[in-house]
């Protein structure tokens, strides 16, 4: 009984603790019992909090005792975060987080920590001290990144929410290629103490199974209330800058999904961003610069020797980025705000697909678009690193399938501070879809065997 009950979604969990057919402790007891078993072909887990979950849960609160978890990145006031490094450069102990204590003061049991793409360099989630992380959709498959193991805990049903940080789509790319609903919020609504990549880009948000649990969640991390609305949003699409160069299967779901919307009453108008091109190098750089500004003398001794090569890499290249790049990066920032805010004069939301790619391969996250082949990492932050440039909030929401039976996710941006509008609008793709793709589980879930072969 209790071991299906760790597959309900946010509310039902909430529902069945309250309505007493389940004690918290029987719940985050059988919670980390099916995290433990999941997690030899999974890998969403790194660090489980067995006596901390069970002397923690409680019943109050809006979240009454649920199971949750966070990614490596906060501060527990048990638990020092590595951000899948090798080395826990800060001391366990020293304090909490601020979303620990968001989740805390609503009555949430933080079950374990996530796996997550090393110092969150990456989009992919296969490069990690603990190992790389599986698509439960297919175990061959990266899950997205960096909160990879955020994604992949939910979409697994282990748990049914999780919290990530999104610095240029890290919370939406892996909700997208796992299925699930990832909401970026608007920039410092949620407190950043106590997370390690907080930046000028950075925002933390949840990933749940659906819009409603999303938005459940979402008050809880802005500790304010979000009612929802009925008014049909004006919806823009700029097809020129992000609809092009889409992956087909990707491209045929998020247009179906559009036109949905638009028979259920949205009025859908095409308009003109600029930018595209270049906003994956823009994001690069500026994250770059803010990266170096963070790496004090001790981090560059003690933790950059451990790093994984292609995190070294990374780091070098962004010091190889001469100022004036810097400077061209920060004012192309500025344009794009400026651009972004025009457009929401004429128009609620923009939306485009998630990721114009399916979930690449673990063994080589290259994305094969329309017009050749580039890194993943590339193809991704080209549609999601706007939010971030800009500070909007943005969500992606579960549309369909490709051709390959892999999760597609299409994308919504609103004006800051109105994560209402996203939710109302998510929570309408639902409707019209008639809850299809959120409703459904990976229908190839990571079995031992495939692990095996997949580590081979």
């Amino acid at each position: 009984m209790t071991e299906h009950l760790t597959r309900l979604g946010l509310r039902e969990q909430i529902d069945a603790i309250t309505s007493g057919q389940v004690g918290v402790r029987s719940l985050a007891a059988a919670t980390i019992d099916r995290v433990r078993r999941s997690n030899p072909w999974l890998n969403a887990a790194c660090a489980m909090f067995d006596a901390e979950a069970r002397s923690n849960a409680g019943s109050g609160g809006r979240l009454a005792g649920v199971p949750v978890a966070v990614k490596d990145t906060f501060a527990l006031p048990w638990y020092a975060p590595r951000d899948a490094t090798p080395v826990a450069y800060r001391r366990p102990g020293a304090g909490a987080s601020g979303v620990f204590r968001r989740l805390h003061d609503a009555g949430g049991t933080v079950a374990f920590a996530t796996n997550m793409h090393q110092l969150g360099f990456g989009t992919t989630g296969h490069v990690s001290a603990y190992g790389p992380c599986r698509n439960p959709w297919d175990a061959a498959r990266c899950p997205g990144g960096s909160s990879s193991g955020s994604a992949v805990a939910v979409a697994a049903r282990l748990v049914p929410l999780a919290i990530g940080t999104d610095a240029v789509g890290s919370v939406r790319i892996p909700a997208s290629y796992c299925g699930v609903t990832g909401l970026k919020p608007t920039w410092g609504a949620v407190p950043s103490d106590g997370c390690a990549s907080a930046s000028s880009m950075m925002a933390i948000g949840p990933i749940t199974r659906d819009a409603a649990d999303c938005r459940l969640a979402t008050e809880v991390l802005l500790a304010k209330s979000l009612p929802p609305g009925t008014r049909r949003p004006r919806i823009g699409l700029p097809v020129e800058a992000y609809w092009s160069d889409v992956d087909p299967g990707v491209l045929a779901a998020c247009r179906r999904a559009i036109e949905l919307l638009g028979e259920a009453g949205c009025e859908i108008v095409e308009i003109t961003l600029s930018g595209s091109v270049d906003l994956a190098r823009t994001a690069a750089t500026v994250l770059g610069a803010e990266r170096l500004a963070r790496m004090t003398p001790h981090w560059r001794r003690t933790v950059l020797p451990t790093l994984h090569p292609t995190i070294q890499r990374s780091l070098e290249a962004s010091m190889a980025v001469p100022e004036h790049e810097v400077g061209r990066a920060r004012a192309a920032r500025q344009a794009m705000r400026d651009e972004l805010e025009a457009t929401f004069e004429r128009v609620d939301l923009v939306a485009w697909p998630t990721v114009p790619i399916s979930p690449p391969a673990l063994d080589r996250p290259r994305a094969a678009l329309p017009s050749g082949t580039v890194s993943a990492d590339l193809a991704a932050m080209r549609t999601t690193g706007l939010a971030n440039l800009t500070g909007v909030p943005a969500i992606t929401v579960p549309c369909g399938l490709d051709r390959d039976g892999l999760p597609v996710g299409l994308m919504f941006h609103a004006p800051w501070h109105r994560e209402d509008l996203l939710l109302d609008t998510a929570e309408l793709v639902e409707r019209v879809t008639e809850r299809r793709w959120v409703d459904r589980e990976p229908n190839a879930a990571a079995t031992p065997a495939t692990a095996q072969r997949v580590s081979r």
